[in-house]
């Protein structure tokens, strides 16, 4: 069954677009300030690209996506980098048929800890984006189908 909907194509993509636009908006001095300075210096070099070319171009499409998701990458990679595990012995007296046990406990970095705050808008931005692209996609494959036949 086809379901009818009362927005056009037109309009749903502006919605997406706008949506990507929105969140594009201030990208740039979210990854400079609350990103950049919790990197190494590799990882500075890779987000400042996608800080550049936020700056630099008005691009909203596959370009985008793709550096966005690889700095999202990078902070991904610190945030496992500065996290560990921290094992602590339960004492015997709590232990019913072990010899011995552990509590495990995550650890975080201050350094991860900021970058795990920063990461969900920089996640926002990526799925925004993907659902353009692919909405971007399905209409041109559409139209090649149409013209087709």
């Amino acid at each position: 069954m086809i379901s009818t909907s009362s927005t056009t194509l037109f309009d749903q993509q502006v919605e997406l677009v706008h949506a990507v636009v929105t969140l594009r908006h201030g990208m740039a001095d979210h990854l400079r300030k609350r990103v950049l300075p919790h990197l190494d210096l590799d990882a500075q070099e890779v987000v400042d690209e996608t800080i550049a070319f936020l700056e630099g171009v008005e691009d909203i499409g596959i370009n985008l996506l793709c550096l966005i998701d690889i700095a999202r990458g990078e902070v991904r990679k610190a945030i496992a980098a500065g996290t560990s595990e921290k094992r602590v012995p339960i004492p015997r007296e709590r232990l019913i048929g072990n010899r011995e046990a552990y509590d495990v406990y995550r650890v975080i970095n201050p350094d991860a800890e900021a970058l795990k705050v920063a990461l969900p808008p920089i996640e926002e931005l990526v799925r925004a984006t993907e659902r353009l692209v692919q909405f971007a996609k399905a209409v041109r494959l559409s139209a090649d189908i149409v013209n087709l036949s």
